[in-house]
């Protein structure tokens, strides 16, 4: 079998990249070992422009209003002594969307854009020609296509056929996840809430609004923090929870804890060869500040896939084309994302110091949270 282009998973990054080459005309073959509707770790948080690329790929206004789903139309930011600064999203709403959800809807318009879904299906390995990726193994089926873009997340069969190595340290962030019932969110209703801890460095504790009654509840923090902390991460949702009685003296876990890696969009980009683009988590694309992924996951298929279809018109994908995508990546994702890298770094060191107590600064801190300088995924206006 030869295909224009494969695609290695099923979700937001390989249902992009997979929707809008079948949509131009390629012969498009999306792989996942997982079946649909599958549930998914994640915080399930969705940004107005994430949820604007949904609406695109659906081709609907307001798509994610079919599923299961929680409107966002803000954000708290908590700090240690209780202080919480909000910012509005200028009318442009965000989601809470489960997993399962968002990811049934995009596979369901992988089929409808005329690409072939092979479900329960795991890629093997890449299959090479010289220095070129020139298809996949699948379930022992050798398949041949023109372009692979790997979209199957942290540990992709991408990073093993370029012998990338697992990056860690600042490179990588870990999230720990459950949802519970009866969180009482009072006058902030509706919108997403992030606490800062004076001993959770290089992270935050969140609450999510409830969809069907459950809030996605987590901690995230980046790896080398918490290589370095007192606590498993099971230990620092149990302590943030504790901490909180006034989100959770009512609420009750539903399910078991879930934990994830996330692989940071900070330098260097994601890799690549010819042949063989990579996105979404496999491309390193996590926001390092926030723990965000969806958007980044969406934006970078999208982007992939573009390529692809530019470079199946020329001589293929050669590196010519690589080096594009990585340079467009950069320049969408990766350069914002180093200088929120900083921030959360400063972040440290405003919460160590004491200084969130101060009116000024919380002043400087409000303005700065309102402004859409360093944000790439958030309308805040």
């Amino acid at each position: 079998m030869t295909y224009d282009l494969i695609v290695v998973g099923a979700g937001p990054a390989g249902a992009a990249a997979g929707v809008t080459a079948a949509r131009a005309g390629a012969r498009v073959l999306v792989v996942d070992r997982a079946t649909f509707p599958r549930p998914k770790t994640c915080g399930d948080a969705l940004s107005n422009r994430g949820a604007e690329v949904v609406d695109r790929i659906v081709g609907e206004k307001n798509a994610l209003s079919r599923v299961p789903h929680a409107v966002v139309h803000g954000a708290v930011a908590v700090f240690p002594d209780g202080t919480r600064i909000r910012r509005g999203f200028g009318g442009h709403d965000g989601y809470i969307v489960p997993r399962y959800a968002l990811d049934g809807l995009l596979r369901a318009q992988l089929e409808g854009a005329g690409a072939e879904v092979r479900e329960g299906a795991r890629v093997e390995r890449l299959l090479s020609s010289g220095t070129d990726i020139v298809g996949a193994q699948v379930e022992g089926e050798r398949l041949f296509s023109r372009a692979v873009i790997a979209a199957d997340g942290p540990g992709s069969v991408g990073w093993r056929a370029l012998a990338v190595p697992y990056r860690r340290g600042r490179s990588l962030a870990v999230a720990i996840t459950a949802y519970y019932e009866g969180v009482d969110f009072g006058e902030d209703e509706g919108r997403t809430e992030h606490y800062f801890e004076s001993d959770l460095r290089s992270g935050y504790g969140w609450a999510f609004p409830a969809v069907e009654g459950q809030s996605n509840v987590g901690v995230y923090q980046r790896s080398d923090a918490f290589e370095h902390g007192p606590r498993k991460l099971g230990a620092w949702l149990d302590a943030f929870v504790e901490r909180h009685p006034e989100r959770f003296h009512r609420a009750r876990r539903v399910g078991k804890t879930r934990t994830w890696s996330l692989p940071l969009a900070i330098r260097p980009g994601p890799p690549g060869g010819a042949g063989l683009l990579l996105a979404g988590d496999a491309a390193n694309s996590i926001d390092p500040l926030s723990g965000e992924g969806i958007w980044q996951a969406l934006d970078s298929g999208e982007l992939a896939a573009q390529i692809v279809l530019k470079a199946l018109d020329s001589k293929g994908l050669t590196m010519r084309w690589v080096r594009q995508y990585q340079a467009q990546w950069t320049a969408r994702i990766g350069t914002t994302s180093m200088v929120r890298l900083g921030i959360q770094d400063a972040m440290d060191r405003f919460i160590d110091s004491g200084l969130y107590r101060s009116g000024l600064a919380r002043g400087l801190l409000k303005r700065a949270y309102s402004s859409e300088t360093f944000e790439v995924s958030k309308k805040l206006k």
